[in-house]
């Protein structure tokens, strides 16, 4: 069961004697001064927007509508917050949906920033500030980076709690429900989901209402509870009109009858798979069209009808291949794979295998290059964001010395005239001065505090990039694991194909010695000076002492040290190697040695003072 995240498709004031009305008059046209930067400011995001809609591989018809929308607002000068925030979301929608996420996330940071550097934010700003932290979260979470995701969550969830912005609060509740669920923290997922669904209960949102039931499902499916799951399922579909929600609609019939077909109630599962089958047959829904197909295969199987099971296997397959997504595609070959073995066919389940194995191996590459290339991505548009935020506080911090420069020379020379033309009321004028000097060393005592604000944000803005290498670096030794236990898993299954076959029958034993020997070459080739590329950009000095202090080390026995700087474990070291546990602490202890390591010391402390 699928589960959602929800976006909604979110000066000084001195009274120097008779001088009020000079000062109230200031403060008018600064206020002017301001609101007119604002809107300077938004009409830019705007046509910075409208250029972006131009690369992007959008409908012509989208462009033409979204392009004449910014230029009569943008042309017209009047832009509400309303106007502007529905204007920036709907664009952020049109990216998502076609997959350019990167682009989402730039477009939601430069709009964050106009707003994070607004010093005094009305309540209506701070609204529209919350609407645009949870798309950039969900963009990070689409885009696998849920910890940044989680950061951009939280800042939304703080403001929208203390402003008491409980619709918003709701979808945020659901969204890090979400996180923790692909997380597998079941326990804090369904914390989070039941705010969420208590405060959609109470404001009879029925559309975020029917998210929280279908997320709840999915949570008693992964427990093993049917039942509930099936309950949440049934509550969710009755929130749904089957003509203005046709697509989710039948998308929730799907799985119910997956729910059917875990209780094996087969009848049911087969009048749900039926009608769902007819309306994506109808409409063309492919991707949706698999997941029933592979359903109807497994109900067949489960009731003993094996040539029925692999014609829907066969369709599932056949839809699969017109996808761009191949990762299901490598899915549907494993199972074709385990029907024939299943039946004796052992060349055909052989082929399917392999191809099984071909498609892995390049969804694997691409998803790591994409991986890699969004997230320098995200990081550049982050990095420009601060950069930006740097030099608007830094003219922000300018200008604010200049007016007080201006404040203090108009009262000093006030002050002049004043003591010039009175100068019998000598005492008084003393005790202004007095006052004047006082104000002088406050507004100096307060720009230090803000340079010293400043330098703690610089050191801060360094210590999350310091972060995010640290999180790049973990994502990339997680990916060779996984590379390598699928890897693995493959190896596995042909071993069992080899014991399964006819020892007379040489050829088809050939052919998956061979394969195998490709797979062991694969995991063998890991790109070790990509990995120590991420490595060094978080210990960049790690390699070099290493090898000044132990020049004889060998090049395993330096990435060992660089696993076990990482605070690896020997069973995660053996994944990525592709050895042995054992073999993993043998060479521990033989590192050890050479590196003349007391047995009372620790090894993973020791090389981390290197």
């Amino acid at each position: 069961m699928k589960l959602y995240n929800t976006i909604k498709t979110l000066p000084f004031a001195y009274n120097l004697y008779r001088n009020k009305r000079f000062f109230c008059l200031l403060g008018i046209l600064m206020a002017i001064s301001f609101t007119i930067q604002a809107k300077d400011q938004q009409i830019t995001i705007l046509q910075q927007t409208k250029s972006i809609i131009q690369k992007e591989p959008l409908p012509e018809s989208t462009k033409k509508e979204l392009e004449q929308r910014i230029d009569s607002i943008t042309k017209s000068g009047q832009i509400s917050e309303s106007a502007f925030v529905k204007m920036i979301s709907n664009i952020g929608v049109q990216l998502r949906e076609k997959g350019t996420l990167t682009r989402a996330v730039e477009l939601y940071l430069t709009v964050i920033a106009y707003y994070e550097q607004k010093t005094d934010l009305s309540k209506d700003e701070i609204k529209s500030l919350i609407l645009f932290y949870i798309p950039l979260g969900a963009c990070h979470d689409d885009l696998g980076l849920s910890n940044r995701a989680m950061d951009y969550y939280l800042k939304a969830l703080s403001l929208s709690e203390k402003y008491k912005f409980e619709d918003q609060s709701a979808v945020i509740y659901n969204n890090i429900g979400s996180i923790y669920f692909k997380k597998n923290d079941l326990d804090k997922a369904l914390t989070f989901l039941e705010k969420a669904l208590a405060i959609n209960k109470k404001n009879n949102n029925k559309q975020e209402l029917f998210y929280n039931y279908n997320n709840l499902g999915g949570i008693y499916i992964t427990r093993n509870m049917e039942d509930r799951a099936l309950d949440y399922a049934l509550e969710a579909i009755q929130l749904l009109d089957k003509q203005t929600d046709a697509y989710l609609y039948y998308f929730m019939q799907t799985n119910i009858a997956g729910l059917y077909l875990m209780k094996n109630e087969y009848a049911l599962t087969m009048s749900y798979l039926r009608n769902t089958m007819i309306h994506q047959q109808k409409y063309g829904f492919h991707s949706d069209l698999i997941q029933t197909y592979n359903l109807l295969s497994e109900t067949f199987d489960k009731m003993g009808r094996k040539d029925s099971a692999f014609i829907y296997l066969e369709k599932a397959l056949s839809e699969s291949q017109t996808l761009p997504n191949r990762q299901i595609e490598s899915t549907l070959q494993r199972k074709m794979a385990k029907f024939h073995s299943t039946n004796g066919n052992y060349q055909k389940a052989y082929e399917a295998l392999e191809t099984a194995a071909i498609i892995g191996d390049s969804i694997s590459a691409a998803d790591n290059n994409k991986k890699i290339t969004n997230m320098e991505r995200v990081y550049d548009a982050e990095k420009k964001m601060q950069e930006n935020e740097l030099l608007i506080k830094d003219i922000s911090l300018q200008k604010a010395t200049s007016d007080r420069l201006w404040i203090i020379m108009a009262a000093f020379a006030f002050c002049l005239i004043i003591t010039i033309v009175l100068l019998i009321y000598h005492s008084m004028n003393k005790e202004k001065q007095r006052k004047t000097q006082t104000i002088l060393a406050q507004q100096q005592s307060s720009l230090f505090e803000k340079e010293k604000e400043l330098q703690n944000q610089k050191e801060q803005e360094l210590s999350h990039i310091i972060d995010q290498r640290n999180r790049e670096l973990t994502s990339y030794t997680l990916y060779m694991i996984k590379t390598n236990e699928f890897i693995s898993d493959i190896n596995e299954e042909l071993k069992q194909l080899l014991l399964e076959l006819n020892p007379r029958d040489r050829q088809h034993k050939s052919q998956i010695q061979k394969t195998q020997i490709k797979l062991q070459q694969q995991s063998s080739t890991n790109n070790w000076d990509e990995f120590r590329y991420y490595f060094e950009q978080v210990h960049p000095s790690f390699y070099k002492n290493l090898e000044q202090s132990y020049p004889d080390l060998t090049m395993k026995e330096k990435r060992l040290c660089a696993f076990l700087r990482l605070g690896l474990s020997s069973k995660e070291i053996a994944a990525i190697t592709f050895k042995e546990v054992r073999s993993v602490e043998s060479a521990r202890n033989r590192l050890r040695r050479k590196l003349n390591i007391n047995l009372e010391e620790n090894l993973i402390e020791f090389i981390s003072r290197i």
